[in-house]
């Protein structure tokens, strides 16, 4: 016999209602965490993105495609997403201190909808800075980010693969969350978009105000990108990525960042004591006083050690490597175990002071260098980096033939290094002088110097012969990938000039 239910009882009734409104909210947020908890799907490219027909009497169809879900691992964007390409800006284009400030106010990002976060991100990241400031980070730091970080970059590069050559048929990507300053540069050049329409930065002359200036239309300000894509040339972007610049080495997420300010500290205290090692300590100590602080240098090969020339004269043997960093002549003398001359092109004041090895500045002269090198290899050992310029990546530019014309055999160093925090190389001129420090202020920084055989110089083809046969023989060593690229090439795309500077009379002379 069933039992009846006192249906009458308010208590009982209370109570059961109360039951019913707790397993419906349980229940609800289980499978909302559950929901969460899966793994997100990759995103896919739309076959077609969305078009749209220009009004004003223009004919111009052009597909419009939102990218913030392709750019971002989360949609809605959230705070966390958000966090790491506007730290670049902070940092990059603006100081430590301003990316500290956006970490501390972090928490209360993630309390605001996205639109606020949006505006409290641009109002701390962009206020103050310089508009070419701003420009060149979008241009050589933020696109290597979006490399390395987009959700879904096949579906990126197929939605701007979609670009036709017909002139009445555009491609647009559409950015909700981002600055077109940080985001035009990547999606145009890289990705192949005809035009980006982003959030607008209030900017006076010359520095940005921070604060969101959304006045035109989407329409409006889509329209007047494809007039400026139209009327603008580009630049030759090479592709796959080759150079980009930036201090940080690492994706700076919330947690990475607060990680790196708690270390910073450490950091140059650090980098003081290896200094200290490798200036002040008898070169015998240094390499396992160096190794007790942390760097690493890894030797492979053996190093020749007869002196080139075949003529009896005295002299030292010339060594040619790969540009990895300013610290690369000093990792070669290391590995030596003695001390040899370096030749650069530019040189800051600072890197000349601490450099434990006597530094010769060049003059782009080709007669007065070779005169400089060859006064150099007459009384040591001298390192050249013939590619003139470094490049972080696993490619080789191409190497200037001067150094193929100095000795009779030139030995080729292959190298290569780690940084897991900081890079030890920039283009800005305020930052340069700062690059030995900060691949110094990483926690392990680590060299593979690796010996080859000599290369005879007395290719019938000429120097630049030799040159390119040293390139091959460093780029197999190393599995990088041989290119034509030269230091020009790479100023102009990263900092918008030729990487000339001013040069003073070097010690070594």
């Amino acid at each position: 016999m069933a039992m009846a239910t006192p249906t009458g009882n308010p208590i009982f009734n209370r109570m059961l209602n109360l039951r019913n409104v707790v397993k419906g909210n349980l229940v609800a947020g289980l499978l909302r965490f559950r929901q969460s908890t899966v793994p997100a799907t990759k995103v896919a490219a739309p076959a077609v993105p969305p078009a749209c027909l220009l009004g004003n009497g223009s004919k111009t169809v052009v597909h419009v495609l939102e990218v913030d879900a392709l750019l971002l691992k989360c949609s809605p964007p959230s705070a966390a997403a958000l966090f790491p390409p506007f730290f670049l800006v902070a940092v990059e284009a603006g100081s430590f201190a301003r990316g500290l400030i956006l970490l501390a106010i972090y928490p209360f990002l993630r309390l605001m909808t996205h639109a606020l976060c949006v505006e409290a991100m641009v109002m701390v990241s962009f206020c103050g800075l310089r508009r070419d400031e701003a420009a060149r980070i979008g241009r050589a730091v933020l696109p290597k980010h979006f490399f390395k970080d987009a959700a879904c970059m096949q579906a990126l590069g197929e939605a701007g693969a979609t670009t036709t050559t017909t002139s009445d048929v555009k491609v647009a990507a559409v950015s909700r969350s981002f600055p077109t300053v940080m985001v035009e540069a990547f999606l145009k050049e890289y990705m192949g978009f005809d035009a980006v329409v982003g959030r607008e930065v209030k900017a006076g002359c010359r520095y940005f105000a921070g604060v969101i200036d959304d006045g035109k239309t989407y329409t409006e300000r889509l329209t007047a990108a494809l007039k400026r894509a139209e009327n603008k040339n580009t630049c030759n972007y090479p592709k796959p990525m080759i150079f980009h610049d930036g201090r940080l080495a690492f994706t700076p997420t919330p947690t990475a960042a607060l990680a790196m300010y708690v270390y910073f500290p450490f950091a140059i205290v650090l980098a003081v004591v290896r200094i200290a090692i490798y200036t002040l300590l008898p070169r015998r100590v240094i390499g396992a006083a160096a190794a007790l602080s942390g760097v690493r240098v890894r030797v492979t090969g053996a190093p020749p050690a007869a002196p080139n020339g075949e003529n009896g004269a005295a002299g030292g043997r010339l060594y040619a490597c790969n540009h990895r960093t300013l610290l690369d002549a000093i990792a070669i003398s290391s590995a030596l175990g003695k001390p040899v001359f370096a030749v650069t092109y530019s040189l800051s004041p600072l890197s000349e002071l601490l450099s434990p090895i006597p530094l010769l500045r060049l003059t782009r002269g080709r007669d007065e260098d070779r005169r400089r090198m060859s006064s150099l290899l007459a009384r040591g050992d001298v390192v050249v980096c013939p590619e003139g310029t470094t490049c972080r990546e696993p490619y080789l530019l191409r190497l200037s033939p001067l150094f193929a014309e100095l000795a009779d055999e030139v030995s080729p160093v292959a190298l290569d290094e780690r940084s897991t925090m900081f890079y030890g190389t920039s283009t800005s001129p305020a930052a340069k002088c700062f690059d030995s420090v900060f691949f110094l202020m990483n926690p392990r920084p680590e060299y593979s110097v690796h010996f080859l055989e000599p290369v005879p110089t007395d290719n019938p083809r000429g120097s630049i012969e030799v040159a390119n046969q040293v390139q091959g023989v460093l780029a197999g060593a190393l599995g990088f990938t041989p290119t034509a690229l030269t230091r020009k090439d790479k100023y102009l795309l990263l900092a918008g000039n030729e990487g000339v500077v001013a040069t003073k009379r070097s010690k070594a002379t």
